[in-house]
């Protein structure tokens, strides 16, 4: 099938309704029962099969159909929630997606899956009973009703229709017996209670023998509408009538409320639309409001819904819902207004285009600064403003709260622990956390390798649990937080922990490792990470065969992210992931070593030194300086990036007596190192473009960019020179402390 743009919206829109629904299941799986969340799991495919006809797709008509009639009768109490039928559903949502996905290739599903589903949902309906199945929620009459605050809502909690009724003055003139009144009511249900009404009677020498001055408080028990109750007195002289609902009906007015098309409608109409309100109770309630305008009252104080209540025409409820429902559809239209939906490619060449205004607007600057024009560099100054106000406002459109993400979580955690009989529950913080689109697109994957080795691996048997004093359900804690232009994602389980001598003893086993070879315990458990690495006895559809990790590292590497874990046995595993929070643009620090420039991302830079004599001679001879009394390992990057050591060595001799040495400070994951660069040439916006596959491998790097002069300046990757520095072992500043401690009186304090 041709794909035009507007099958492409109903795709994308589908796709996100299909994702609502599952989340509605999981929640519906965790409250039981509850009507809002299964009126939104109704909409959801309602909307789908509605939208499908517009283009002719039966199939997804036809299997979302039964879907809908199953979510009604659960609407409706004829069916009980049950994990079972929830399970079901859910394979329903899934072959939904499937039926989606497939319109472009035409494709209309699994005929033998869908005949499967079909038969599993049917199961269902079929054994329902005609009994409500949450007859219990209902409202049954009691001997002893609550007290209310005013008589209005006394009326609103019995099981029957309270009518009050006041006949006209000439309703005997006109030939209506009140005895036909009650006959008909009769006919429509049971009457309860008919209180006679003699207030209006006068005095004996002021009666009229031909008029009438009867009225009743009737309570009327029936399943009828209001309307039909309503046409019996549609004929009669009535001078007052009102009809209100039993209270068993609210349920009943607030289905039809949420059913209604999202679209503005005046509060009558919805009412009216419901059954709540008839046409003649709405303009009789608009005649007093205009009279009462037309007397010089304030609109504010004669609104047609409290005018309804105080009328005792509808229930204060009913109203209360019908205003939320307006509510509603105003934020949905207004939100409708706000965003618009764009294609995912067009907002890529949108920042490749501001990418490029960014490397000629530092050219057209560095001209500028040639040619010292005044008004030239004032129209910079301020495209330079505008620039950079731009790149922001793109840049930002990318981004996109990972917890849309964290979220697809929850089904894949529930499937697999019912497969491994676990009780597993998922927490996740820091949800409206926002990274870049492409980041988020390319974090799925290992996420779920992690996750899914959490729930095989880390987290223990329910009874296991419980014998080491543990509650059975296990707890998988998903956080994320900003920090220093890094987004940081926590994969935490409460498991059983890793034991670091059990993975290096599988190493050796696997021959991955030397058995002379002495590793840190943290460099035991970067084992994991190893291809082909696994600690599971057994293969599974879940983990195992040792193919995933390392994909994992590698694949957040790519994105120039870096990865840790850290366990303690019996207590938990927390794998911390560090990514950037954009892939395209950057502010950075441009920097020289050997008139060659360099940039670090800016938001990670700490402070800026000169070095004095004794630090330069310090540094010659030992990788770390005493700064302020503390230890900070340095990296010559002229030597880290020269492979001729020795010729290093000379070259840095031979120059200690020049006039700066500047140090670097950067900061990454509260760690801090000192780059020692010759030359501070300030900062830069950066458009960071891949380094390609000639260059693949080359750690350090994170890519490079264009500068204004047109040269090309390679961004250093701060995470990992700060890994190769400090190590991730944690023991590498202890043992620099230590040689600190024994020199103080040696060391010199910048």
């Amino acid at each position: 099938m041709e794909i035009d743009e507007n099958i492409q919206i109903f795709i994308s829109e589908g796709e996100e309704l299909l994702q609502e629904m599952e989340e509605s299941l999981l929640a519906l799986e965790e409250s039981g029962d509850d009507d809002e969340i299964i009126n939104k799991i109704f909409r959801a495919a309602h909307t789908i099969k509605g939208s499908a006809g517009l283009f002719g797709l039966d199939h997804i008509i036809h299997f979302t159909h039964i879907v809908e009639n199953i979510l009604d009768d659960m609407r409706n109490c004829l069916i009980p929630t049950s994990s079972e039928l929830i399970t079901v559903l859910m394979r329903s949502q899934d072959y939904i997606a499937t039926l989606l996905d497939g319109i472009a290739d035409d494709f209309e599903g699994d005929k033998t899956e869908e005949a499967e589903l079909i038969q599993l949902l049917t199961a269902f309906k079929t054994g329902g009973s005609e009994t409500p199945a949450c007859e219990a929620e209902q409202i049954t009459p009691d001997d002893n009703p609550p007290s209310s605050e005013n008589d209005e809502e006394e009326h609103t909690q019995t099981e029957h229709y309270h009518i009050s009724l006041r006949l006209g003055i000439d309703t005997f003139r006109q030939g209506f017996d009140p005895a036909s009144m009650f006959r008909e009511l009769a006919d429509l249900g049971e009457i309860v209670e008919a209180v006679f009404i003699p207030n209006a009677i006068p005095d004996l020498d002021d009666m009229d023998p031909e008029s009438c001055y009867l009225g009743w408080e009737i309570a009327l028990k029936s399943n009828v509408r209001k309307e039909i109750i309503s046409d019996i007195f549609q004929f009669s002289d009535v001078s007052q009538l009102t009809i209100l609902p039993p209270q068993t009906h609210f349920s009943e007015y607030k289905h039809l409320i949420e059913q209604l098309p999202e679209e503005e409608m005046a509060l009558g109409q919805i009412l009216i639309q419901t059954g709540s309100l008839t046409a003649d109770e709405l303009q009789r309630i608009l005649n007093q409001q205009q009279e009462k305008i037309e007397a010089g009252e304030p609109a504010s104080q004669n609104r047609t819904g409290d005018m309804l209540v105080e009328n005792k025409v509808v229930q204060k409820e009913v109203v209360k819902e019908a205003l939320n429902k307006q509510t509603k559809v105003r934020e949905q239209k207004q939100k409708a207004l706000n965003f618009v939906k764009v294609d995912s490619g067009k907002l890529d060449k949108l920042i490749n285009l501001v990418g490029e205004l960014v490397i000629n607007g530092a050219k057209l600057n560095q001209i500028t600064e040639t040619i010292q024009n005044e008004e030239l560099e004032e129209t910079m100054e301020g495209l330079t403003m505008s620039l950079e106000e731009l790149r922001e406002i793109a840049l930002g459109l990318r981004m996109v709260p990972i917890g849309m993400t964290f979220n697809r979580f929850h089904r894949v955690i529930r499937d697999i622990s019912r497969d491994l009989d676990k009780q597993i529950k998922l927490e996740i913080y820091g949800a409206d956390t926002e990274l870049d689109k492409t980041v988020i697109e390319k974090i799925g994957d290992p996420l779920m390798h992690l996750i899914r080795n959490s729930l095989d691996h880390g987290i223990e048997m329910p009874d296991e649990r419980q014998r080491v004093g543990k509650p059975a359900e296990g707890i998988i804690t998903l956080k994320a937080q900003h920090e220093a232009g890094y987004i940081t994602i926590q994969i935490i389980d409460d498991g059983k922990g890793l034991d670091h001598n059990a993975l290096r003893e599988k190493a050796l086993e696997k021959g991955i490792i030397d058995e002379h070879k002495k590793l840190t315990k943290q460099e035991c458990f970067n084992l994991i990470f190893a291809a082909g690495f696994s600690t599971a006895e057994q293969v599974s559809n879940i983990s195992g065969r040792g193919v995933g990790m390392d994909v994992v590292r590698r694949n957040i590497e790519s994105l120039r992210g870096n990865v840790y874990i850290d366990s303690e046995l019996g207590v938990g595993t927390t794998i911390t992931i560090q990514l950037p929070l954009t892939l395209a643009i950057i502010d950075g620090f441009n920097v020289s070593i050997d008139d060659e420039s360099y940039i670090f991302p800016l938001d990670m830079v700490h402070e800026c030194l000169t070095l004095t004599p004794a630090q330069i001679k310090e540094a010659s001879v030992q990788n770390y300086i005493t700064l302020r009394e503390d230890v900070l390992p340095i990296i010559h990057l002229k030597e880290y990036f020269d492979v001729d050591n020795e010729q290093y060595n000379e070259t840095y001799m031979t120059h200690t007596d020049r006039e700066r040495h500047n140090l670097v400070v950067v900061e990454f994951s509260n760690k801090k190192i000192g780059l020692v660069v010759d030359e501070l040439l300030g900062e830069v916006q950066a458009v960071i473009k891949p380094l390609g596959r000639v260059f693949k491998g080359l750690s350090g790097f994170a890519g490079f960019t264009i500068l204004g002069s047109g040269m090309v300046a390679l961004v250093l990757d701060i995470p990992s020179l700060i890994k190769r520095v400090v190590g991730s072992e944690h023991q590498y500043f202890d043992s620099l402390k230590q040689k600190s401690i024994a020199s103080k009186g040696n060391s010199i304090v910048h």
